[in-house]
């Protein structure tokens, strides 16, 4: 094994080690007293540290060792096998068909389709015309055109299953679009083999593809920009010199930013990097990158106010010093000064925060906040002078309400994504009142119990946990550093660490819904990285 493969292996085993021990503290106990209670648990957490250390290293050897040579081989495949006929013979139609095959049992068991609390609050801001971009308005508008049509005609059930039926098709094409890419670069059929398994057979995407939420427009852009983001790096001539390509990557970039204000982040953090690694087209990326972000200012700051729609609240973006100015109240409240108590009065109901804290949810805090900016500036400054009293509130309030994502954790919010409706909601009851067919009940309760018990009573549960993703994603990125020939390829893993990082700011520990871009990037990930080791390492 190389050298640089031993170094990397064993800081990314340390770093796992690690994140294993703390967060099973945080999952028992939501705080970290399993490790640094007293010497005893200290002592303890060291040594399982150290020993999983070890047993990871030897694994990532192993993997390492097996996957760099496999990667490396010549891509010569047989070609009269069954691989050729799924991936190569029609690359797009095949793929694209079993995955639609694959999805419609669970499209038709739960018919017309699964609502979501804020696919109702956006349907209501369509309806009654109070525009807001708390969710992207462009999703507003497009969703609830397919409600309307569905009014219009009588039955507002089969607007949203019409809604539905087109996200199965768009999400299955794009995944289909996904092998055209391996197919043109002659990836491994296991790595086909184990995406077509992946993609049709783990139910989160059959389940989302029916679920009426903005998230299933958006991580099949994301993997249609993380494409893109592959084909820059690899063969940016491929792009650059086609208009056509290049007009497509600007369109799927835009719409990145439209269908989720997640995807201007994504953007901001991955094309600046791409300018200075592509040298050759520095100029055309340059003005690509000038068009995306002037179009998204005249966007936020001249069209949506010109309509009438009116801004997001900042809370979304403050989950992380909102919550941890929840624990600190909620543990810390007698050293909360006059002047402390005040400033956070006047942003957010100090008298419940405290009270109504949840470690892994942000919403009972970030929903007190009163919409009053102005105030933001003085928050921060008494958020930092409690932090100097209270460090480690502040520290064990971001543990605690990210390591589902990074560690172990045991009750994953929709583990293999929705299956019933928002009943408890007031709206829905009131207008919208989706059921699913009668007649479908009794192979709906089946096929819910077979799903509870592989994927919570078997092996199979780790396809639900969300660090499973991000830690195959960590080893494919350390063997790309790993090899000097391929190191400036980790450029293309730069949209799924700004996911990753985006998740961390999110309102909700361990939810997969924030993990779906990432979660359908895994497997291209594995694929782009044996096509640049092969690439560099078989030049002639």
């Amino acid at each position: 094994m190389h050298q640089n493969n031993r170094i990397i292996s064993w800081i990314i085993s340390f770093l796992f080690s690690i994140c294993m021990v703390i967060s099973i503290s945080y999952d028992q106990r939501d705080n970290w007293s399993l490790i640094i209670c007293d010497k005893k648990h200290m002592i303890s957490a060291l040594i399982v540290t150290m020993i999983l250390t070890m047993i990871v290293h030897m694994i990532m050897n192993v993997l390492y060792s097996k996957a760099g040579k496999s990667f490396i081989r010549l891509k010569t495949q047989a070609n009269s096998g069954i691989g050729e006929k799924i991936f190569d013979h029609h690359p797009i139609a095949v793929p694209w068909s079993i995955l639609i095959v694959l999805w419609l049992p669970n499209y038709i068991l739960y018919f017309p389709g699964c609502l979501t609390y804020d696919i109702i609050r956006q349907y209501e801001q369509f309806f009654s015309g109070n525009l807001t971009n708390h969710h992207p308005v462009l999703t507003t508008l497009f969703e609830g055109m397919f409600v309307k049509f569905g009014r219009n005609i009588g039955c507002q059930n089969v607007g949203i299953a019409v809604y539905l039926l087109f996200t199965l098709l768009f999400t299955s094409g794009v995944f289909a679009i996904c092998f055209y890419w391996m197919h043109k670069k002659n990836t491994k059929y296991w790595i086909r083999f184990t995406g077509l398994a992946f993609y049709g057979f783990f139910p989160i995407w059959s389940a989302y593809a029916r679920t009426a939420v903005k998230d299933t427009l958006f991580y099949p852009i994301f993997v249609l920009f993380v494409l893109f983001i592959f084909d820059i790096v690899l063969e940016p001539e491929k792009i650059f010199d086609s208009k056509v390509k290049s007009i497509l990557f600007l369109i799927v970039s835009l719409l990145l930013c439209l269908v989720r204000h997640n995807g201007f982040y994504i953007l901001i953090f991955t094309m600046p990097f791409c300018i200075v690694g592509v040298k050759k087209y520095r100029r055309q990326l340059i003005v690509l990158f000038i068009i995306m972000v002037a179009f998204w200012e005249v966007y936020q700051k001249a069209i949506l106010p010109m309509a009438g729609v009116k801004p997001g609240g900042k809370q979304e973006m403050l989950s992380i010093p909102f919550q941890q100015t929840a624990r600190y109240v909620k543990y810390y409240r007698n050293d909360v000064s006059t002047e402390e108590e005040k400033v956070i009065r006047k942003v957010l109901d100090y008298d419940t925060i405290g009270k109504n804290y949840d470690p892994d949810l942000s919403d009972p805090v970030k929903n007190t906040y009163k919409q009053k900016d102005e105030y933001l500036k003085d928050y921060f400054n008494i958020w930092f002078e409690m932090l100097k009293k209270h460090p480690t509130a502040y520290i064990q309030a971001t543990l605690n309400g990210t390591y589902g994502y990074w560690g172990y954790m045991t009750e994953i919010r929709y583990p293999y994504g929705y299956y019933v409706q928002p009943e408890s909601m007031d709206i829905y009851q009131k207008e919208y009142k989706i059921y699913y067919l009668e007649k479908t009940k009794y192979i709906r309760d089946i096929y819910h119990g077979v799903l509870d018990t592989i994927y919570q009573k078997t092996p199979l549960t780790l396809f639900t946990k969300p660090m499973i993703y991000l830690w195959i994603l960590i080893g494919l990125l350390g063997m790309v550093c790993s090899f000097k020939k391929t190191i400036r390829y980790w450029i293309a893993f730069l949209p799924v660490v700004t996911s990753f990082l985006i998740c961390l700011a999110s309102p909700v520990n361990g939810d997969m819904r924030y993990m779906l871009p990432i979660t359908a990037s895994t497997i291209l990930y594995v694929a782009f990285v044996n096509e640049i080791i092969y690439k560099e390492y078989n030049k002639f």
